[in-house]
């Protein structure tokens, strides 16, 4: 048996190795902002002086910056540089500590709803400067600051016509696993697994036309950067992006969780692998009685297709942008599977219960993974579960709710303690 500490070994390990390769918040090199500042403002682009006011910034100022952006398509603000591309510095470390710490307050305080942007110093002709990092899309958009909406046109922040609000509105119904992944390219995705996958769908699909599908079925984005759905399906190394796109595994002995453990395993790779690594995990690990009816066995563990529903739910509709795994507990007399995400808007447990899931968090993603599956014929949905695990004279699954996670156990033993 080996003591179970968590994942704080295999999370230094990553951030290490994903740090090392430039994968988590690509940074600015100096030739990149070198050449941003030669060019000038634009829409992804603003340069605010900060000698002016003692090196401090009009929170108002700010908001409303941020705001138009974040509105548009994202950018970069660039604090310590002047109107004409010269930096003019954003002062002492302390200063530009200070600075950064009151840029941040007026994201949360002067934005609604707060919005979280990421910041980087860097030096340029011996002045520090510090660059605002606005993100591309958001489905909490639109942002507004003191009331107003504003957008980015051209170099200029203004208020948005009524038009454009409304766009602003509808592209409310946006989701994570469409958005492109910031610093990745199409070289990142391994052409095996794209291969392999788009002969599940299309018979004998065009090689040549192997970007084309992949924009079409959101994978790519219209410039042809991966899209969170296609890094996590078809990445080389999909945790380099996402380090907390995997899966802990562990089998306890007896009931209770403690902290020892008589196996382990995290997988990790793409989540047609996972979700494959997770069940032989399962396979191993639960136990399977049977007894003999006559010249039959009667089967009365948890089915194997129970399992892998129950493992596919929670890769398929788990928030990514948590900084959590899923979890999949293995004890004596059942099972736990735990995903990072609870349930959206009005959706209800006894929703799920009696018609499956039916809004998704992860539309993109789940709809391709849902479409591979068919292929396999391994799609059931929860009431298929439900009527599986009745087959076997086990309890109906459970589910549950709190502390940003959604929970399902599937237990071992019946009402009549047969196991």
């Amino acid at each position: 048996m080996r003591e179970w500490n968590g994942d704080n070994e295999y999370r230094t390990a990553c951030c290490r190795q994903a740090s090392w390769r430039g994968k988590i918040h690509p940074a600015m090199t100096f030739e990149e902002l070198e050449q941003r500042l030669k060019l000038g403002e634009d829409t992804v682009t603003e340069f605010k002086s900060t000698v002016v006011n003692n090196y401090l910034v009009d929170p108002k100022d700010i908001a409303k910056a941020i705001t138009a952006m974040a509105n548009t398509q994202g950018g970069h603000l660039f604090l310590g540089v002047e109107d004409d591309g010269t930096v003019s510095g954003a002062g002492t470390p302390q200063q530009v500590d200070k600075l950064m710490l009151q840029v941040s307050h007026a994201c949360n305080q002067g934005i609604q709803p707060p919005l979280t942007c990421s910041f980087q110093k860097l030096e340029s002709h011996g002045q520090t400067l510090l660059v605002v990092e606005i993100p591309r899309f958001s489905a909490e958009r639109p942002y507004h600051a003191a009331g107003k909406y504003y957008v980015r046109d051209a170099n200029q922040s203004r208020e948005a016509r009524r038009d454009e609000l409304i766009r602003l509105l509808q592209s409310a119904d946006y989701h994570f696993d469409e958005e492109p992944v910031a610093g990745s390219r199409f070289e990142d995705l391994d052409p095996e697994a794209i291969r392999a996958f788009l002969d599940l769908l299309y018979d004998e699909p065009d090689e040549a036309d192997g970007r084309q599908l992949l924009s079409a079925l959101q994978c790519l984005d219209a410039s042809g950067t991966p899209t969170v759905t296609g890094m996590l399906l078809f990445g080389r190394e999909p945790q380099g992006k996402f380090l907390d796109a995997r899966i802990s595994a562990v089998l306890f002995k007896g009931t209770e969780l403690t902290s020892e453990f008589v196996d382990r395993k995290e997988i990790t790779g793409r989540l047609f692998d996972q979700i494959d690594d997770a069940v032989i995990f399962l396979k191993k690990n639960v136990r399977s009685p049977s007894h003999v009816e006559g010249m039959e066995r009667i089967e009365e563990g948890l089915p194997e297709k129970v399992l892998r529903e129950a493992v596919l739910n929670a890769v398929a509709h788990r928030d990514y942008r948590a900084a959590s795994q899923v979890r999949i507990f293995v004890f004596d007399d059942r099972v736990e599977i735990v995903n990072p995400g609870e349930l959206l808007n009005k959706l209800t447990l006894e929703g799920i219960r009696v018609g499956g899931i039916s809004q998704r968090r992860n539309p993109v993603l789940a709809g391709l993974l849902a479409r591979a599956r068919r292929r396999e014929n391994l799609g059931m949905g929860v009431p298929e579960m439900i009527r599986q695990m009745k087959a076997r004279k086990l309890p109906p699954p459970e589910f549950s709710v709190g502390d940003g996670h959604f929970r399902v156990v599937l237990r071992l033993r019946g009402e009549d303690g047969h196991a």
